[in-house]
């Protein structure tokens, strides 16, 4: 038999405080809801609020009432509504704390509610200094394409030996055309900005030629730059802009499980894409 539990101090947008209990469902399979009630337990900790001031930060956010027994509630085991999860990873500006799922010690990851958060210092202090790798992969990466800095940051790293790769979306491609459209840009917005890199990123690379440069022609799902042993991880959200898309930083040390996937995954794009003339 099915029972049921009120949730203390949630109305939601409905007015409906009764949720049906799926706790013994969950049983033998991956503690997704330990992690998300890590996610509200850690932003709490981050931000050094109480559950009272949590509760009252997070209903500005959602929108409607919660309370501080609410808050307790999800830190405990239960999980959060998704609107609560995304504004508690988005509150923290810090590494999160997740419960071991990698193994010994777990995994910290830092979470930006969009990519256009970051600061260009930071963009660039991921890649400065790199010794044996270094990655600009994504759609155009326009910003480090036009930043002045870049060139003498790439040409120290391919100079000291550092494996400098740059992986673009093919500007001809269907899947450049069709950014457009998901983002209501106007046609042949992104394949212009895709020209413009490569053009700035074709004259690094006569001035250094150990850079790599290359292109694919699948539709884009994220970016990933990468300085060495950290990365700033963007998975694309269609329909959205990329600067809107969530990124993520995290290390080879805190994460090594999530980095050593989107390792995994750049390796594959990298060997499955076609090197510039």
């Amino acid at each position: 038999m099915t029972t049921r539990r009120r949730r203390p101090g949630v109305a939601g947008p409905g007015g409906n405080a009764e949720v049906v209990s799926i706790a013994t469902r969950a049983a033998g399979r991956v503690g997704y809801r330990r992690l998300a009630s890590a996610q509200v337990a850690g932003a709490r900790k981050r931000l050094g609020m109480t559950a009272a001031e949590f509760a009252g930060y997070l209903a500005a956010e959602v929108g409607y009432p919660i309370d501080a027994g609410a808050v307790l509630y999800w830190e405990d085991g239960d999980a959060p509504p998704g609107d609560v999860l995304l504004a508690s990873a988005a509150a923290a500006g810090g590494p999160l704390e997740f419960p071991a799922t990698e193994g010994p010690g777990g995994a910290e990851v830092r979470p930006y509610a969009g990519r256009g958060l970051i600061t260009r210092d930071q963009w660039n202090s991921i890649i400065s200094g790199t010794a044996k790798h270094l990655w600009l992969y994504g759609m155009a990466e326009f910003g480090y394409a036009t930043d002045d800095e870049v060139p003498a940051i790439l040409a120290e790293a391919a100079g000291g030996g550092c494996a400098v790769r740059v992986l673009l979306l093919d500007p001809d491609c269907p899947a450049a055309v069709a950014v457009d459209a998901d983002e209501g840009s106007p046609p042949g917005t992104l394949p212009a900005r895709i020209r413009a890199s490569l053009a700035r990123f074709e004259a690094m690379r006569r001035d250094v030629p150990a850079i790599g440069l290359r292109t694919y022609d699948t539709h884009p799902t994220v970016s990933i730059v990468r300085g060495d042993g950290e990365m700033l991880v963007t998975p694309y959200l269609r329909y959205f802009l990329g600067s809107n898309s969530p990124t993520f930083a995290l290390t080879a040390d805190s994460a090594p499980g999530l980095f050593g996937r989107w390792e995994r995954h750049f390796e594959s794009m990298w060997n499955n894409s076609r090197e510039r003339d």
